[in-house]
């Protein structure tokens, strides 16, 4: 997939280039249609589109034609087969060059090849149909051609002529790169022969090279994997079904090929159902093997204490003094666990202690500050008054801005004093947030949401109280914690506490 993603992107460069003709273009998006047509189908008829509107503008007759086939094929794939049956229809063929015309008649045979796996109901009629196109191809193909002998062996197969399609299509996979496209397209075919012959082995065997050579192509609009399935379904291997027939499922839509999804989704709940049974039968096996095992852990169990029942006149002064151990070991152990929670308390109690004393004199100064500016304040509103300079101070009472200077030192002075406080309180709030989520602040200040967590810390869970502190409405606060909490690494309905717990002892003695 990233060799096929590197192969478009630089294909998709090559559009961005300004001094390329429209006849280029055209070029470039046929090799991107061809690129997208077995990977991502919605894709490939996007450029398919593009081309159209060139060719018609050009009004080239061949590119017109051309366009014309990739858009059957694609709306073949994408399961359009109206769309599709009428567009090939409306092409003339016996206009057609050698190039066209075989495309052409591939096409046909394709296309009500997969309408007849699609209406199951009128498959005869589509399968003629198929076959008509497929002689019509036969017909113009040079018959020492590997397109020839592939179709050619097709078409024995279908008549039970297995042995002779089988040597046609093995003597071709001699000459086959084994990581090409046409790798998993022979094998497939050979795949196709074994199946129709009843040799399961063997076709598994050459459904899984295809489907190896198609994975190795990043081909998502493909049969070999699905085939491979069935076949495993068939013989028993229900694990192996069942993980390659949701693998197909997966690439059937990834691509956005229906034909594909709606084959698949026929038999996904079939080897589902079957692989769910074995899981079933396993699990009763293993409650059969677990009671089994408990009536022999019982009978077990019952020698053991009848064997400890002779032994227990011998063994009953030791008994008596190892159970007087055991409870000493508990008492001390009881008593231990005391006095940690007891020095937790402490440092919990000191912790208070030292923010309420911190905060006492923080808040007397602030206190301070406010009288002397509301004294400063007032004498400038008394020098204005006394000077007769009435519009000028009745801006200055229309003012805000006096608030706003003062609700921005607020927040500055209560950033200081609560950082000062917790100095590791963003650190620490960081780690309670998944990867990716974390605050990147300036030192020393806060934002929105973490004021809100702040005041929570410092013990203000009313959402009223808050929103008056932050200058906003209950939704907002509401709806910052709730953003927060979905962002949290740990148990959401924890968050308060884990942020109740940042600069104490809570985690050492918890």
């Amino acid at each position: 997939m990233d060799r096929k993603e590197r192969k478009i992107d630089q294909l998709k460069a090559r559009l961005i280039r300004r001094d390329r003709s429209m006849s280029d273009v055209y070029a470039v998006n046929k090799a991107l249609c061809d690129e997208y047509r077995s990977y991502k189908t919605d894709s490939a008829v996007r450029y398919v589109e593009h081309n159209m509107r060139i060719a018609d503008s050009i009004g080239n007759t061949a590119m017109i034609t051309e366009t014309k086939l990739q858009r059957v094929s694609l709306y073949a794939i994408s399961g359009m087969y109206l769309e599709a049956e009428k567009l090939l229809n409306s092409i003339p063929s016996k206009a057609l060059n050698y190039r066209l015309k075989t495309d052409y008649y591939q096409l046909g045979k394709d296309l009500y090849n997969n309408i007849s796996t699609y209406n199951t109901s009128l498959a005869g009629k589509y399968e003629h149909m198929s076959g008509l196109y497929r002689d019509s191809l036969l017909n113009i193909l040079d018959r020492q051609s590997k397109r020839y002998q592939a179709i050619y062996a097709e078409k024995l197969a279908l008549v039970g002529r297995f042995s002779e399609a089988r040597q046609i299509l093995l003597k071709q996979l001699e000459n086959v790169d084994p990581r090409s496209h046409e790798h998993a397209m022979v094998t497939s075919a050979i795949g196709n022969v074994y199946r129709y012959e009843g040799d399961t082995e063997k076709e598994c065997i050459y459904f899984a090279l295809s489907a190896i050579s198609d994975i190795e192509n990043a081909v998502k609009e493909n049969t070999s994997l699905q085939a491979l399935a069935i076949a495993l379904y068939q013989s028993g291997d229900l694990d192996h079904a069942y993980k390659y027939i949701k693998y197909s499922m997966d690439d059937a839509i990834f691509c956005n090929a229906p034909l594909r999804t709606l084959v698949i989704s026929k038999m996904f709940p079939i080897i589902d159902a079957a692989h769910q049974a074995r899981i079933n039968k396993q699990r009763e096996q293993l409650w059969f093997y677990l009671i089994v095992i408990s009536v022999l852990s019982i009978c077990l169990a019952t020698a053991v204490i009848y064997v400890l029942r002779q032994m227990k006149k011998l063994q009953q002064g030791r008994i008596e003094i190892s159970k007087t151990n055991e409870l000493l070991e508990k008492l001390n152990f009881d008593l231990k666990v005391v006095n940690e929670k007891v020095i937790g308390v402490n440092n919990k109690l000191v912790e208070a202690n030292r923010i309420k004393e911190e905060y006492i004199g923080n808040f007397l100064d602030l206190c301070s500050d406010y009288i002397n500016k509301l004294e400063d304040y007032r004498k400038t509103l008394h020098k204005t008054a006394s000077s007769g300079k009435m519009e000028e101070l009745l801006k200055m009472l229309r003012s805000g801005r006096l608030v706003d200077e003062e609700l921005k030192q607020l927040y500055k002075n209560f950033d200081s004093i609560f950082l000062h406080l917790y100095p590791d309180f963003v650190e620490e709030f960081n780690k309670l947030l998944l990867d990716g989520e974390q605050f990147l602040i300036k030192p020393g200040e806060l934002n929105t949401e973490l004021r809100i967590f702040a005041l929570i810390r410092l013990g203000i869970y009313d959402t009223g109280k808050i929103a008056n502190f932050l200058r906003c409405s209950m939704s907002t606060v509401y709806n910052y914690r709730t953003k927060i909490r979905n962002k949290a690494a740990v148990p959401r309905g924890e968050f308060d506490q884990f942020v109740l717990e940042i600069g104490t002892f809570a985690n050492t003695y918890s």
